[in-house]
């Protein structure tokens, strides 16, 4: 596992698929969040104290996870404030460029040999997914947006978890962030494009095509 600062708050952690291997775990348990994940989680953000001298302030933290080409995983973590996630974004962007252009001289060597290999694609800034093991915290997570914010959203499910697909559409850059840092309390943020959602329309059924947000919460509430 490699870490780097971002700043005082934040920390970014590069894990590859031998780190997954060497803990016996698989993507599922992180975004499925059960005991495994969980408790691989927290040791990734213990470890960054000795790694990095990051000091958890405040009680909570957000946290972002992204799946990268070779298996392994992005995951950067802050303090749970809206300045935060704000870092958590911006510096999302920078980690998958970097992916990219690592990925690009590895494919341009394979290519060299015969391979072919699939790119990071480019971030959607616009568009974020969540993932939630549970459709309970999937409606957990709608209840906590005011009902006067109308929200462009789509639910699916792949498997046994569910993703929700949030647009910023008309939201203010500050809105949208504010429900984004309101979710990864109930879910995980990953890096969207529009590969990744072409794959999820093929491969996971669409539950609520659109207003997922405003639907599930008037169930919820009910």
């Amino acid at each position: 596992m490699k870490y780097k600062k971002i700043n005082e708050a934040t920390v970014q952690c590069i894990i590859t698929e031998e780190d997954m291997l060497e803990y016996g775990l698989t993507l599922s348990d992180i975004f499925e969040r059960n005991e495994k994940g969980e408790g691989f989680l927290r040791d990734i953000i213990e470890r960054a104290h000795d790694e990095v001298g990051y000091t958890i302030s405040g009680e909570s933290i957000a946290m972002q996870i992204t799946p990268l080409k070779d298996k392994g995983l992005a995951v950067t973590f802050t303090n749970d404030s809206p300045a935060g996630f704000r870092d958590i974004l911006q510096h999302l962007k920078e980690v998958l460029q970097g992916v990219s252009e690592e990925l690009n001289r590895q494919e341009q060597e394979e290519r060299q040999r015969g391979q072919q290999n699939q790119l990071v694609d480019e971030f959607d800034e616009n568009r974020r997914m969540f993932v939630f093991a549970t459709l309970h915290q999937v409606m957990q997570y709608t209840a906590s947006i005011p009902a006067n914010v109308s929200v462009k959203s789509h639910l699916y499910k792949e498997g046994e978890v569910y993703y929700l697909v949030v647009e910023k559409n008309r939201l203010s850059y500050k809105m949208f962030n504010k429900i984004s840092a309101q979710a990864v309390e109930f879910g995980n943020l990953i890096a969207v494009s529009e590969e990744r959602m072409l794959y999820l329309q093929e491969h996971g059924e669409c539950l609520i095509a659109d207003r997922a947000v405003s639907k599930l919460r008037r169930i919820y509430m009910a």
